[in-house]
């Protein structure tokens, strides 16, 4: 079974199977829209009504509260799929961190938005990155040449791995994160349609790691227990005008803060950058971050040995966190 629903003027109908993953006019306002798998589609329109229903039952605990200071972190919280860390009062405490230190500080709430499935995919990439990472180079490079999609070749790699790459490029295709995935059996590829949303190309470029390390930060948070604030790509106006990006930022308690900027990519260039900016922000060592996708083991070492700094893969976020 099959499910069209409409984005603009909430038009719903059945539709056939065969249509499922396409893009197809509303009947009534002809706006594109995908058809969907009824089962998927049901799936995650139940998992984002339980998780609003649970952030309206903390939302109505917390009204009596004079101030619009975060709730209490619930021991084993599950934030996928739930706006409450984009509600107002939430970055109210990095807020005021920011302004006792005389630094200017602009956060935008729909950042940490989980309710969308960037999540989910940024996990599967940082889960298996060493077996995905070609791909992500090829959709990547497809972006910038400007070619519509591409193909991955499957004919020889091990059947495990070719396993492990087919079922994310479905993940990617029923997520639309693909317009359109091709399975090419007698030639042993794959084809891949890119969606052109500048949104889904940024994230391929990079951004996959700020929301991987995003959830990183929530389960350390969680873990510990503590009322906790959050924001991602938070801009900053340091005292002598400098501005900055700040990929990642937690505060524990009101008081903790915990920085971490994310590189996919080439990172010596920027270690300078982000030495000055820890010093710029009075954190500690430990409390600031710089975390390189699968960065070896050995090169993290070294590399915070040499720099004020702590150098750290996606791997071992969760494990640099909890030694704080």
């Amino acid at each position: 079974m099959a499910i069209f629903r409409c984005s603009r003027c909430n038009f719903i109908q059945e539709s056939e199977a065969a249509l499922i993953g396409q893009d197809i006019p509303c009947p009534k306002c002809q706006h594109q829209n995908k058809v969907w798998d009824t089962t998927f589609f049901v799936s995650k329109l139940l998992e984002k009504y339980f998780a609003l229903h649970q952030s309206l039952k903390r939302l109505q605990a917390s009204e009596s509260e004079e101030d619009a200071a975060p709730a209490e972190t619930p021991r084993s919280q599950d934030f996928s799929s739930t706006e409450m860390l984009s509600s107002p009062g939430q970055a109210l405490p990095i807020l005021r961190w920011f302004e006792r230190k005389k630094i200017a500080v602009e956060i935008n709430p729909k950042a940490v938005d989980t309710t969308g499935f960037f999540d989910e995919v940024a996990n599967a990439i940082a889960e298996d990155y060493a077996t995905l990472r070609p791909l992500i180079g090829q959709i990547c490079h497809a972006y910038k040449e400007n070619y519509n999609g591409t193909t991955i070749k499957l004919a020889n790699r091990k059947a495990d791995e070719i396993s492990r790459i087919t079922h994310f490029c479905k993940q990617l295709h029923d997520y639309a994160f693909l317009s359109r995935l091709v399975q090419q059996k007698s030639e042993k590829s794959l084809r891949l349609i890119l969606q052109p949303s500048p949104v889904i190309r940024q994230f391929f470029n990079g951004i996959w790691l700020e929301w991987y390390a995003l959830m990183q930060t929530l389960d350390f948070a969680s873990q510990r227990n503590l009322p906790f604030s959050c924001a991602r790509n938070a801009k900053i106006t340091l005292p002598n005008a400098d501005v900055y990006e700040l990929d990642v930022f937690l505060l524990l308690d009101q008081e903790t803060p915990i920085c971490i900027e994310c590189k996919s990519g080439d990172y010596k260039p920027y270690i300078e950058k982000y030495r000055l900016l820890k010093k710029s922000l009075g954190l500690q060592k430990s409390q600031f971050l710089l975390c390189v996708a699968d960065l070896p083991d050995e090169h993290a070492q070294g590399l915070t040995s040499m720099y004020d700094i702590t150098f750290t893969s996606q791997k071992n976020l969760l494990t640099h966190l909890m030694r704080l």
